[in-house]
């Protein structure tokens, strides 16, 4: 996730960093965990990025911005997602040089620029169903409502041997065998009644 920020409203010229590289927590934090994620926020495959509308609080002074992803190489410890971050201001990190070793052993070396480990300012916000993909994100002016695209549950079934039921399980847990799942908008909000997000 690259962050750009220009000098002026005229600019031909602007600096630019990583806000965070996406990695398991568990993975080396020199060369791959670049970011310092946790298992609270660690994610792969941003696919979606979208800012708070400026009509509410969530999209004023420090935007929340929300994350989806599209992962097939992350599925194996959690379905795709989506996070909630306050992703800070180009420049609030520095120069960092990686090493990448190649499947024959071989290394080479990359410069880039890496933005401050975002610890709590990253926080995974909801996980889908099996096989899906979280895309599309909006919410009402107020903030107050969130709308989350929940597209191709269960993508790798077939209509006999369905491998999700969503949303069809979510009332009960359980569903008819057959129960074949089908794309949704879930809609979130608070019990409180505030800003999602916030």
């Amino acid at each position: 996730m690259i962050r750009i920020k220009e000098t002026s409203t005229e600019s031909l010229t602007f600096t630019w960093d990583i806000f965070a590289f996406g990695a398991g927590a568990d993975l080396d934090a020199t060369n791959i965990n670049l970011s310092g994620l946790t298992a609270d926020n660690d994610f792969s495959s941003p696919d979606g990025c979208w800012f708070g509308r400026a009509t509410n609080a969530s999209g004023l002074v420090k935007p929340i911005m929300w994350l989806q992803t599209d992962d097939g190489a992350y599925t194996d410890v959690t379905n795709c997602m989506m996070l909630a971050a306050q992703p800070g201001t180009v420049g609030d990190g520095g120069a960092r040089t990686i090493t990448n070793t190649g499947t024959g052993g071989a290394t080479a070396t990359q410069a880039t620029r890496i933005g401050a480990a975002p610890g709590a300012n990253l926080k995974r916000f909801l996980v889908g169903p099996v096989e899906c993909e979280i895309t599309g994100v909006d919410s009402t002016p107020d903030g107050r409502t969130l709308f989350v695209g929940i597209q191709h549950p269960g993508e790798n079934g077939t209509p006999a041997a369905p491998s999700s039921h969503w949303p069809d399980s979510q009332a009960t847990g359980t569903a008819g065998a057959t129960i074949r799942p089908r794309s949704a908008i879930v809609i979130i909000t608070k019990n409180d009644g505030g800003v999602v997000g916030l």
